[in-house]
Parts: structure tokens; sequence; C-alpha cells
């Protein structure tokens, strides 16, 4: 039983594994074009303060997010040399791209928990079932290793 319960626990610890391994962060595909995408004397500086701006828009309190969302777009405008329209533009693609990653991330989660769930079910009732084989056969073995009984003590002969 315990070699049962051992496998089972390494069974849903590989499968969240998996998971966990599979979720990425959302925030980096953004970070990577934002990356790519500024040129410039002093890329570095100008990257970080988009990267900061974007992520404060994705990631920032809702009630903050038209602020951010200028803020991000100014940095950007200027990091990218473009226009405060194509700027608002790609914050919106941004938050979009972060929006659909977070629910990916968020499915595939949800599958893992699942997957971790049957299996561990699975086992459950393959041990369960295994424990009442064995006390069914521990039973039949009982009755069968068994003799009759013989009564020698307290016999009386009449004569």
């Amino acid at each position: 039983m315990e070699i049962q319960a051992s496998a089972v626990g390494s069974t849903a610890e590989t499968v969240t594994q998996i998971a966990v391994t599979r979720i990425a962060d959302p925030f980096s595909s953004i970070e990577e074009s934002i990356r790519s995408a500024v040129p410039g004397n002093d890329p570095a500086t100008l990257r970080d303060a988009a990267i900061v701006a974007v992520r404060a828009v994705v990631t920032g309190d809702p009630q903050q997010a038209a602020e951010a969302r200028d803020r991000a777009a100014q940095v950007i405008a200027r990091a990218q040399n473009i226009s405060m329209e194509d700027a608002r533009t790609q914050v919106q693609q941004y938050t979009q791209q972060y929006r659909h990653a977070v629910d990916q991330a968020k499915q595939q989660g949800t599958q893992a928990a699942d997957a971790a769930a049957k299996t561990v079910s699975r086992a459950a009732l393959l041990g369960a079932i295994s424990l009442l084989l064995g006390g069914l056969a521990g039973w039949f073995g009982g009755r069968m290793g068994a003799g009759e009984p013989t009564f020698t003590a307290g016999r009386r002969t009449t004569r």
C-alpha cells in the first residue's frame, strides 16, 4: 500500500510539474517584442521604460489603467519614434496579447489539475480494489488452513 501511495504522489507531482513548465510568463513575449523594436543610441533605457510602462498597463490597477495606457503610449512613441496613435495601437495589442496569454495559462492549469485528479482517483480506486482482494484472499486462506475443531478435554464417556 505504501508503494501505491508513493506512486500516486509521484504521478501527481509529475503532472503538476509538466503543467507548470508549460505555463510561461505571459508578459515575456511582449517584453521580447518591445526589446526588439526599440532602436537608438541608448536603447536599454528606452526599452526598460517601455517595458515598465506596458507592464503597469497589463498588470496594474484597473482604475488607473487609462493613465497607465497613456504613459505607456508616450514612452513607446518616444522609444520607437512613432506617432501617438500607433503607440496607443501597440499598447492595445500588447494588452490583448497579455490577456490571451493569461487565459491560455489558466486553461492549461485547469487541464493539468484535471489530469492530476483523474490520475489520483484511478490510483485510489486500484488501491481500494487491491485491499479488498487482499482481504478476501486472507479470509479464504484462513478458512482453508484451519482444521476441524477437536474437543478432547472434557469428553465424557458413559459406561
